[in-house]
């Protein structure tokens, strides 16, 4: 792996969690312009000058998005997705061997981590910037490492 193409799947990352980021900020400030809102207004102008709270939100939305991509199931979904852009639920159930409900809740999962968005009126699942770069990622990860077992164990046996 180069580092042209780490650099190239970090960007990929970072632009769809952002993304994530925008939308949920821009709601949370929308809600906070309400009349009835009090406790949280002027949190997004505050934040500008808070960058503990932007370093936690940063590793909050990191991790989970990693954290929701590794499970193998949810990875088997993401691969899926990268390949084809936009698949149907009962694609994914055949693949997944999952049922309605089961797939829902980790399709659920991944949305909430930025890395699927899913169709109402069609209700497939379609990749996002993040599912490209995480999954890429964790490829390059394997082939690394396949190659360096692969390298080692002719000096062990």
């Amino acid at each position: 792996m180069n580092n042209r193409s780490q650099r190239e799947f970090v960007d990929a990352v970072v632009l769809g969690l952002f993304s994530r980021f925008k939308s949920l900020a821009l709601a949370l400030h929308r809600q906070d312009r309400l009349e009835t809102a009090h406790d949280f207004v002027g949190w997004l102008e505050r934040l500008q000058e808070n960058g503990d709270e932007v370093d936690e939100i940063a590793l909050d939305m990191t991790l989970r998005a990693l954290r929701t991509a590794t499970d193998p199931l949810n990875f088997l979904i993401l691969q899926r997705l990268h390949r084809e852009n936009s698949v149907s639920m009962r694609a994914l159930m055949e693949v997944t061997g999952l049922g309605r409900v089961p797939l829902h809740e980790r399709v659920n999962a991944l949305m909430q981590a930025g890395l699927a968005v899913q169709e109402l009126e069609s209700d497939d699942v379609r990749a996002t910037p993040v599912t490209g770069g995480v999954v890429e990622l964790v490829e390059n990860l394997q082939e690394a490492l396949r190659e360096a077992i692969q390298a080692w164990l002719p000096e062990v046996t």
